[in-house]
């Protein structure tokens, strides 16, 4: 729950001090303007206009179109210099918040970028947090659908052994232990006892353990050595299974608490709430960063629902970077298309049209605001090819455009474009 703030900074979320939901108020019937009205917070004022937009498409491009160029967002600042801010305040406490570690981790120096990492930090900024409480697995569900794939593939071994124990797998599915399981149970908060998951645990574990003794056996090898129980896919399957096999790990909320500790806004959400509930002696000024971050985080993911795309922030420090988002987006066929809008310190503006196809085919749209800097990205052009070649990416284009034009690079493809993932406010 973000709660309202009389600073002028967070007025956003008041339709008086912002011009797209006194659009939005225009347009809306008198029971939507009864919702929106008496909205106390960001969430319940995003919800009402998701559901609205979600079976009108123009109504999409119009909310899209106010949202982007609303002031009041604008004014907002970048991601990044609210995280710094934010951390900089924490770090002032002589017992900091856990919340100051997460932050020190999250915002690293571009210049240690990794793939391994990026990836790590777009999943947990917080834009994809509703999403991933939608569609995370409950992990009986899970383990449950590990043990059905592995079963299916060992109906093809040609041993009698493992047929037997394929058989015992299959009563195990067919059990109580995996009777009324559904994904909805964890969201639920759904309780399981912990001596049921033991007993389930043991089961597993017992018909795992007899697969790897026939996996292990010479007398089975010489039988049948390409069978089905020694593929690679097999080992992998028996690998997850146990990796997830622990009572402690079966239970619900042991796999939320997991998600929820890396998630940023997940994190944020929870600080609001320790922080509005204590007598902290700089209670206001750290609620007030703590809620214009997590508006900054909610304005993407409505970027993202309105433009059925991902919106994204970069969340690395770089001193020459004044702000950046990226937008993603699939179409059909396998192609991408990726929005890099930077505003860097000394050379102003520079945008990034990428479309890939063919699974290795890119084509790249430059336009940056300054001539000079034009002129140094044409210098490396060579370069960038010969780096983007030598990890298998082939550039078919790489044109750069007038600042005046306004096509994209997947506008030819919009009619193919598939959303990106669902967000819920």
């Amino acid at each position: 729950m973000i709660n309202i703030n009389t600073n002028k900074t967070l007025n956003i979320i008041l339709p008086n001090t912002n011009k797209a939901l006194k659009e939005v108020l225009q347009t809306a019937s008198p029971t939507e303007i009864e919702k929106l009205s008496m909205g106390k917070d960001l969430k319940s004022i995003l919800n009402n206009l998701l559901k609205e937009s979600s079976n009108n498409s123009t109504a999409d491009k119009t909310l899209l179109s106010l949202i982007k160029n609303n002031p009041t967002f604008k004014e907002l600042g970048s991601i990044t210099s609210s995280v710094k801010e934010l951390h900089q305040l924490l770090k002032q406490d002589k017992n900091p918040l856990p919340l100051e570690k997460q932050l020190r981790t999250f915002l690293s120096d571009i210049k240690d970028i990794s793939e391994k990492s990026l990836t790590s930090k777009i999943k947990n900024s917080g834009i994809f947090l509703e999403s991933k409480l939608k569609n995370i697995e409950t992990p009986r569900v899970e383990i449950k659908q590990l043990l059905s794939e592995l079963s299916k593939s060992l109906q093809e071994t040609k041993l009698p052994n493992v047929k037997l124990i394929n058989t015992q797998l299959k009563e195990l599915l067919s059990s109580d232990l995996f009777k009324n399981i559904s994904q909805g149970e964890l969201l639920k908060n759904t309780k399981v006892d912990l001596s049921t998951l033991t007993e389930l645990s043991k089961k597993v574990q017992n018909t795992t353990e007899q697969l790897h003794q026939r996996i292990n056996s010479n007398l089975d090898k010489s039988i049948n050595p390409n069978d089905i129980l020694f593929s690679k896919d097999t080992k992998t399957a028996l690998g997850k299974i146990n990796t997830l096999n622990k009572p402690e790990l079966l239970q619900n909320q042991t796999q939320l608490k997991e998600m929820l500790s890396h998630d940023i806004k997940a994190i944020l959400l929870k600080t609001h709430e320790e922080i509005n509930a204590s007598n902290h002696p700089n209670k206001q000024e750290l609620l007030k960063h703590i809620d214009k971050l997590s508006l900054q985080i909610d304005y993407h993911q409505l970027v993202s629902h309105l433009s059925n795309a991902t919106s994204l922030y970069i969340p690395y420090s770089w001193e020459a970077l004044e702000d950046g988002n990226i937008s993603l987006k699939k179409a059909k066929d396998n192609k991408f298309f990726t929005d890099i809008e930077l505003q860097l310190k000394e050379y102003g503006s520079l945008k990034l049209r990428l479309g890939m196809f063919e699974s290795n085919q890119l084509n790249i749209n430059i336009s940056a605001e300054n001539s000079e800097f034009k002129e140094i990205l044409k210098s490396n052009l060579p370069m960038l090819r010969q780096q983007l070649h030598s990890v298998g990416i082939m550039t078919n284009e790489i044109r750069f455009l007038d600042d005046t034009k306004t096509a994209s690079s997947y506008d030819t493809h919009l009619s193919e474009l598939a959303v990106g993932f669902e967000v819920k406010a």
